[in-house]
């Protein structure tokens, strides 16, 4: 019987962790380029182990929490420095001598003509080396979807480029919608994708959805207090029963 109640204790804590995750989401539903997370759960004994080792009892837990890359929806801002990315990939930053990538774009030109994150992360381009526009000052900016830079009629001579990663698993996420790609994946420059000029992308959490889990998850988390509830009254009746 005990085992029982560390079986629903489990099941509590696993909802728990999976409400957190869903308040977390929508927390950042108005974030620029947010990619949600999703909960995994397993259970620790599968098979003839639940059957003989656990005496048909199991337990859970959370097997992972993974980002969900899907493109969220994007909006028009009319702004020339805004970007969105149509497709898969992100565009490549470097911050403080870290290369990050994100799906925010956007941007700024500072006064030494250098393309930056809302943030003051400089942009890459192709050869992952700053985007810098120093006749910007005063000039219209194009971007077409290929990502290429024209002041007024005149190219730049810089490129705005898209990158993906050969393991999106290996990116983990480092705040203020940006990602860190780990070791042992790489990335590089892709062509299929189309830059959005004077779009954003907005984040991909569907509040509708959200809220419809975030209601199933507390409901089961109710269910497993629920059932703790029970097994210390029947531990407390099998107590007294014991003494008679």
């Amino acid at each position: 019987m005990v085992s029982g109640k560390y079986s629903a204790l489990s099941g509590a804590v696993a909802r728990e962790q999976a409400m957190a995750n869903i308040s977390n989401n929508l927390a950042n539903i108005n974030s620029t380029g947010f990619k949600k997370d999703r909960v995994g759960f397993e259970a620790l004994l599968t098979g003839r182990k639940q059957d003989t080792d656990a005496r048909g009892i199991n337990y859970s837990r959370i097997r992972k929490i993974g980002i969900d890359f899907e493109q969220g929806p994007l909006r028009e801002t009319g702004r020339d420095l805004d970007v969105a990315i149509s497709g898969k990939g992100f565009f490549k930053i470097n911050r403080d001598g870290q290369t990050l990538y994100t799906r925010n774009g956007s941007f700024y030109i500072d006064n030494n003509g250098m393309l930056k994150t809302s943030q003051g992360s400089n942009v890459l381009n192709e050869s992952n080396q700053p985007i810098q526009l120093p006749d910007a000052q005063g000039k219209k900016l194009y971007i077409d979807e290929s990502g290429n830079i024209t002041l007024d009629t005149t190219p730049s001579g810089e490129k705005l480029q898209v990158f993906n990663v050969s393991d999106p698993e290996k990116l983990k996420k480092n705040g203020d919608s940006l990602f860190l790609l780990e070791q042992g994946a790489t990335s590089q420059p892709v062509n299929d994708s189309r830059i959005i000029q004077k779009n954003l992308e907005s984040s991909n959490i569907n509040m509708i959805e959200e809220m419809a889990m975030m209601i199933d998850t507390q409901r089961k988390f109710d269910a497993y207090l629920k059932v703790q509830k029970n097994y210390s009254t029947l531990s407390e009746k099998q107590n007294e029963l014991g003494t008679v």
